[in-house]
């Protein structure tokens, strides 16, 4: 499962998951997109199972919950991933209130409903894994996107909490942070604009992942940062 899917990231997710083996459930807002990831999926799966698609706004909880209370109904969750999030640029003092509160609400409380709401799924397909989709501002300080930065610091912690409460039972937990990528907000940076090859693409996000879930289970990779290999 990836929540997320419509955006570039979680779009490579959902190919590279396609490519394992593995029956992807796409979910986000934007049907018209998630129809193109699931057409991408089925070329990667070589004519596996067709990729489901889950229309939801992740800021909508009884949605969301039963949205994946409907995916495990439907068979076992090996692989969920939490690649949802916005972003805005903004310094505190002239930052929107409502708009930091809707980040906020999207890139951190949403994702523990989600984490909440997804757990018992994963501990009954066990051995299975859980990647939250995190930035390197979840280990740093930025100027301009002070809420950003909390919000991704507190996915950090998310990340780690759950590990903890899912290790013995069979479920790898993960944050994988990735520094600028050539997709969504990354674009809007300067070295983006101009020269996004020099950023991370969304399918080395993607490989990350891929490290994560198919690592032995006798041992978890909790912490992925990735950066550009070039300055940005």
């Amino acid at each position: 499962m990836v929540v997320g899917a419509s955006g570039e990231i979680g779009a490579a997710l959902a190919v590279m998951l396609a490519g394992l083996g593995l029956t992807p459930v796409l979910v986000g807002r934007d049907e018209e997109r998630l129809t193109r990831v699931a057409a991408a999926c089925a070329v990667e799966s070589g004519g596996g199972e067709p990729a489901v698609i889950r229309v939801a706004d992740v800021t909508d909880r009884p949605a969301l919950v039963d949205t994946m209370g409907a995916v495990a109904d439907a068979g076992p969750v090996a692989v969920a991933v939490w690649a949802a999030g916005v972003f805005d640029w903004a310094p505190v003092q002239r930052a929107d209130p409502g708009r930091w509160g809707e980040l906020l609400d999207t890139n951190l409380a949403s994702a523990a409903v989600f984490a909440a709401a997804v757990a018992p799924a994963l501990v009954a397909a066990a051995p299975s894994c859980l990647v939250f989709i995190g930035s390197g501002a979840a280990h740093q300080a930025f100027a301009n996107n002070a809420a950003y930065v909390a919000s991704k610091h507190g996915l950090a912690g998310l990340a780690g909490g759950t590990f903890l409460d899912l290790r013995d039972l069979g479920v790898k937990v993960s944050l994988v942070s990735p520094g600028l990528v050539a997709a969504g907000a990354g674009l809007l940076s300067p070295t983006g604009a101009t020269e996004p090859e020099r950023l991370l693409a969304p399918a080395d996000v993607a490989a990350a992942v891929r490290f994560v879930v198919t690592f032995p289970g006798r041992g978890c990779p909790t912490v992925i940062r990735l950066e550009p290999q070039r300055t940005p």
